[in-house]
C-alpha cells in the first residue's frame, strides 16, 4: 500500500506518534539522533551497525558471495515475474492514491489522420503517471518515520517537497540475493489466508521446516498469503478493508535472521488491523528501525504453484532521485 499514506486507519492514528521520540531542535531543525528511542517498538534496530552515515540498511547483508551462490540456485532457467501489470484495471488503488495513467502522445491516429515523417519514419510515443508505491512496489528507506526521524537518525525534515536528501530510492540500486518463498497457504491448507491473520515466527519457522530451506543473512524473503489472488472474487474494497500479515514478533524473527528485503501477496506485508491498533508497527520496526526493504503486491501464486520456494532474485528500483517508493518488475529465477 505503502503503509502510511493509503491506509485511513493508519492516517488517521498517525498523529499519535509524532512525539513518541525526544528530538532535538533548533534553528536548523531536528537533529541526527544516535538511538532509535525508547520502547519496544524502537528497541530493534540497525542504527550505527554500518556506520552512522550508512543508507543502504539490511542491503549491507549482501555481500559479492551471496550474490555468487544466489546464482549457483538457477539450473532450470526458468525466470517468474512477480509483478502486476501497471495499468488501471489491474492495480488495487488505496485511498489518497490515484491510479496508474497511461497516455500516447502520438499513435496509429495520428499517422491516419495524416501525419507524415520524412523518408516513410514512423514511431510511437507515450507517457506514464503513477504514485511510486502503486502495484508491485519497493518501499525506500526514507518513506517511514517516527519521532520525526527516519533509519539511522536522518531527520525527517530532510524529506522535502522536492525529495529526499537522505535514503532516497535511488541509494539502492540493485537487490540481487538468494530469495526464499515461505508458502502460508500451504502450511494452512488454504488457498487465502483471512483477513486478520497474524504471521508469526512460529508459521515462519513451520513453512522452513516443512520446505526444506532456511532464512539466513541476505536473503529476500517472500510470504505467500494468497490475499492478492483473492482480489478478484472478493472486489477492491473488501481487498482494502484488512489484510493477512506478518505481526510484531515475525518482524523481530525477520530482522534477528538477517534478512535484507521481505515480500508478500498483499498491499502492506503486515497485518491489518494490527495487533494493537497502531499504525504500521511493522513498518516503523523493519523500515525506520532495522532498514529493512519491504515489497507490497507482488504476485506469487505461479511461484507458490510451481513449489519453487529458493531461486536467484533479482530486482532494481528506478533511481528516482529522493523518492520514497519505485515499482519494481521483481523476478525469480530458477
Amino acid at each position: 500500500m505503502s503503509c502510511c499514506g493509503g491506509h485511513d486507519e493508519e492516517t488517521a492514528a498517525a498523529a499519535a506518534t509524532e512525539t513518541s521520540t525526544p528530538v532535538a531542535t533548533g534553528t536548523a531543525g531536528p537533529a541526527k539522533l544516535a538511538e532509535p528511542g525508547e520502547g519496544s517498538l524502537l528497541a530493534t534496530h540497525n542504527w550505527g551497525r554500518w556506520g552512522e552515515g550508512d543508507e543502504l540498511g539490511a542491503a549491507n547483508h549482501i555481500a559479492a558471495d551471496t550474490v555468487v551462490a544466489a546464482a549457483s540456485l538457477v539450473r532450470s532457467g526458468r525466470v517468474f515475474s512477480l509483478a502486476l501489470p501497471i495499468d488501471a484495471k489491474h492495480v488495487p488503488v488505496t485511498a489518497g492514491r490515484a491510479p496508474p495513467q497511461h497516455f500516447m502522445r502520438t499513435d496509429g491516429g495520428d499517422y491516419a489522420a495524416g501525419l507524415e515523417r520524412k523518408d516513410g519514419f514512423q514511431s510511437t510515443d507515450d507517457v506514464i503517471s503513477m504514485p511510486c508505491h502503486s502495484g508491485t512496489h519497493i518501499d525506500a528507506l526514507c518513506h517511514i518515520a517516527d519521532g520525526h526521524a527516519l533509519y539511522n537518525g536522518f531527520p525527517l525534515s530532510g524529506v522535502r517537497s522536492a525529495g529526499a536528501k537522505k535514503l532516497g530510492m535511488e541509494k539502492l540500486r540493485s537487490l540481487c540475493s538468494r530469495g526464499v518463498l515461505l508458502d502460508l497457504c500451504a502450511l494452512k491448507g488454504v488457498a487465502v489466508l483471512p483477513k486478520g491473520t497474524v504471521i508469526t515466527p512460529e508459521d515462519l519457522e513451520a513453512c522452513e521446516a516443512r520446505q526444506g530451506v532456511r532464512v539466513t543473512p541476505g536473503t529476500v524473503l517472500l510470504l505467500h498469503t494468497g490475499w492478492l489472488g483473492a482480489i478478484a472474487t472478493m472486489g477492491a474494497a473488501e481487498f482494502l478493508s484488512g489484510e493477512p500479515g506478518i505481526g510484531m514478533a515475525a518482524a523481530r524473527w525477520i530482522h534477528e535472521r538477517g534478512v535484507s528485503a521481505v515480500g508478500a501477496d498483499n498491499f502492506a506485508v503486515e497485518v491489518i488491523p494490527t495487533e494493537d491498533r497502531r499504525p504500521a508497527p511493522v513498518h516503523r520496526m523493519l523500515i525506520r528501525g532495522c532498514g529493512v526493504y519491504l515489497m507490497e503486491m507482488m504476485v506469487l501464486a505461479e511461484l507458490a504453484a510451481a513449489g519453487v520456494h529458493e531461486f536467484l532474485f533479482v530486482a532494481a528500483p528506478l533511481p528516482i532521485t529522493g523518492a520514497t517508493g519505485s515499482p519494481i518488475n521483481p523476478l525469480a529465477i530458477a
